[in-house]
């Protein structure tokens, strides 16, 4: 197994205004090289503490960070790294491929190599109009959609992403998810921070969930969802007056625009459901895993379960 995070017992603590404020608290996990992780957790959790102290921005108060077996704050440990902070302010005199060309030299990159590397990314983040445009000139996406370019132009091994899509129209983030399972597949690392939980669910292997600078969960996606499932719920439509018998052994109900619904406690009793509905002449309108998804789970670690629909 090789690593390409480590965070060690991290703790960062602040002074302000004469008080103390304990931004990290001792946060202790490992990411695994060719994995995407999700860094999760509400404003103010310390997720932007911990990645701009694994950039060497900030330094830690106790404990460690590390990248690829390199101490962060060793500045060798990001020689392999791409990373877009949450907050970022580029000139805006430059052109994108200027931009692009700047950041690959700072990058220590072969010139002919990231000049060459420029149309071919800004075709896939869809704005190939953009390599002649001036940044100041960009729409909010696009000057989201060029600081992820900066992370990606040197080819890195570890992406470092706080909030990467944001600002972005629905097809880019579908772009940029399918770039991330694409970087997988090539061994790169991507571990990101977003407040966009649908998506993680769809391509985190792992996620870390945090709140007040401590960890509350570490865990594969699939190991989190399954550990926390609570039944099935089943809305259908339709079907044959003897429906409502055939289905009294679960609990029943009707929502608010008329349809039935039922909640089945485990897999077998919701198959058993929906053969029997489908039988009938039922047409199914939705199945949901309950306490299933991602979010319910964020919820319920941050002991918010009122907000989920589930």
């Amino acid at each position: 197994m090789t690593l390409a995070l480590r965070f060690d017992s991290l703790a960062k603590t602040y002074r302000e205004r004469g008080a103390t404020k304990r931004a990290l608290n001792g946060i202790s996990f490992d990411v695994e090289a060719g994995e995407i992780v999700g860094f999760l957790g509400p404003n103010g959790a310390g997720k932007t503490t911990a990645m701009h102290v694994l950039m060497g921005i900030l330094f830690p108060t106790s404990g460690r960070a590390e990248i690829m077996g390199f101490d962060s704050r060793d500045p060798q440990s990001r020689q392999q790294v791409g990373f877009l902070p949450e907050v970022f302010a580029f000139d805006g005199f430059l052109t994108g491929t200027r931009f692009l060309k700047l950041f690959g030299s700072l990058g220590g990159r072969n010139r002919d190599l990231v000049a060459a590397h420029i149309p071919e990314l800004l075709a896939f983040l869809d704005m190939p109009d953009a390599a002649n445009v001036r940044i100041k000139n960009y729409s909010k996406g696009m000057t989201q959609k060029i600081g992820l370019a900066q992370a990606l132009i040197g080819d890195p091994q570890i992406l470092i992403l706080d909030e990467p899509t944001s600002g972005m129209d629905p097809i880019a983030k579908a772009r940029i998810k399918q770039l991330f399972v694409r970087l997988r597949s090539e061994g790169k690392t991507v571990f990101l921070s977003t407040h966009i939980l649908s998506d993680v669910e769809d391509i985190a292997d792992r996620v870390a969930i945090i709140n007040q600078g401590a960890l509350l969960a570490y865990d594969r996606v699939s190991s989190l969802l399954a550990a926390n499932e609570r039944g099935y719920k089943i809305v259908f439509t339709g079907g044959a007056a003897e429906l409502w018998t055939a289905l009294s052994s679960h609990t029943q109900n009707t929502d608010d625009r008329g349809r039935m619904e039922v909640t089945c406690p485990d897999r077998e009793s919701k198959d058993l459901a929906l053969q029997v509905i489908l039988q009938h002449g039922g047409d199914i309108v939705l199945l949901k895993a309950l306490g299933g998804s991602l979010q319910s789970q964020f919820l319920r670690l941050m002991h918010q379960e009122g907000l989920s629909d589930d």
